[in-house]
């Protein structure tokens, strides 16, 4: 097959040509946004988490997607431990910001300009000398504390009276959160439950993703989290959402699959989003025909798995010290892709005591190689570490 008709996509954050498996989620924030564009009233913020590589950016990307034609307010960050969450909400919003004015008249986002201007010089000073598409001076007194749980409480109520006034909405997206520290969380949580309290919700409708620990993390920096959001996860696809996600885009280029090439890719990929383009791009191009049979699944499966373990697994495997090597073959020898209990860890690898392995523990997360999903657990970050570990000598 010609590799430059190749519809398979594999990369961080980029979009299937198929987006399978995700259809209630997407139908559900449909509802958010008809309910924002039709009532004018806002709901409870989602967060969305799952392992790497399982679509929760493309998810994001999705939703941004959604609103991007109807006049809103919208910002997409990525929280990063060199990017604070202040820092990188002031730099996204001035875009927004921006656009803003292109779409509005400027009177009526006046106000807005200038309670963001002041926020912004607060957090991330070079964002707020530039140029919003209109000259406005900072509004003195509001957002402008220095606290950022007071000024993101506030700046977030300013976006929502201003949005309903346009009759619009406002969407932030906010990836890896599980990122953001302690603080900034709390500060977080506090904004959007303000935002929901009045009578008819503003309309901002707040959006997070990141690793299964975040809904943990959400819940320890302030405890009414756990009511505060629509916790969804993100896993991998079943047997129908992973065969759509194989078949979608060859069906497109009148190509098709022979049901037992088709169940040995299945096989292979194991429901894992990015695998399944990294499968469905190499067996393509290894297939000699306009149908995909046993064999081009057998040559295209080898390279990609080849890839997969190269790129994704190599690449977290060498990060680690010989001594975490031992850690993370224990974990993949006590539960595969299942949490370990770090006590049961400890006791593998002759540990007296389990905080005998707290240094270690917190080397790897940090270089996120696991998280830890529960109190006294951990488990990898991506689905089939594992594996790859075992056929290390």
């Amino acid at each position: 097959m010609d590799p430059v008709t190749n519809p398979f996509r594999p990369g961080a954050g980029r979009r299937p040509p198929v987006l399978a498996g995700r259809e209630p989620i997407l139908g559900a924030f449909t509802v958010v946004r008809r309910k924002v564009d039709e009532l004018g009233e806002g709901d409870r913020g989602w967060i969305l988490h799952g392992l790497r590589g399982v679509g929760k950016t493309v998810l994001l990307n999705e939703l941004l997607a959604q609103v991007s034609d109807k006049g809103w307010i919208a910002a997409k960050v990525e929280v990063t431990p060199a990017i604070p969450l202040p820092v990188a909400l002031a730099s996204a919003l001035v875009r927004s910001m921006r656009t803003a004015t292109g779409r509005h008249p400027e009177p009526r986002l006046r106000r807005l300009l200038g309670v963001f201007k002041a926020f912004s010089l607060r957090f991330d000073p070079p964002s707020g000398l530039v140029s919003l598409g209109v000259e406005v001076d900072p509004v003195a007194g509001v957002a402008d504390t220095g606290r950022f749980a007071d000024d993101l409480a506030m700046l977030f109520e300013v976006l929502g009276e201003t949005s309903r006034d346009l009759g619009i909405g406002t969407l932030i997206l906010v990836d890896e959160l599980q990122e953001a520290s302690p603080a900034d969380l709390s500060a977080l949580n506090t904004a959007v439950h303000q935002s929901g309290q009045s009578d008819i919700p503003l309309p901002i409708v707040f959006v997070g993703a990141g690793l299964p620990s975040l809904p943990a993390q959400l819940a320890d920096a302030t405890s009414y989290a756990e009511r505060l959001y629509d916790y969804r996860p993100i896993g991998l696809l079943d047997d129908t959402g992973a065969a759509a996600a194989l078949t979608g885009p060859t069906l497109a280029h009148g190509v098709t699959w022979e049901p037992e090439a088709l169940q040995a890719a299945l096989a292979i990929a194991g429901g894992y989003p990015y695998f399944l383009q990294e499968v469905g791009k190499h067996v393509w191009d290894a297939a000699r025909s306009t149908t995909f049979n046993l064999d081009d699944v057998t040559v295209g499966g080898d390279f990609a798995r080849q890839e997969v373990d190269d790129g994704l697994y190599r690449s977290r495997w060498e990060r680690a010290t010989p001594a975490q090597r031992k850690l993370l073959r224990t974990m993949g020898e006590l539960g595969g892709d299942d949490p370990v209990a770090i006590s049961d860890l400890a006791a593998a690898m002759g540990k007296r005591r389990v905080s005998d392995l707290s240094v270690a523990r917190n080397e790897v997360i940090k270089k996120g190689l696991l998280y830890a999903p529960e109190r006294g657990q951990l488990a990898f970050t991506v689905p089939g570490m594992h594996t790859f570990i075992a056929r290390q000598d």
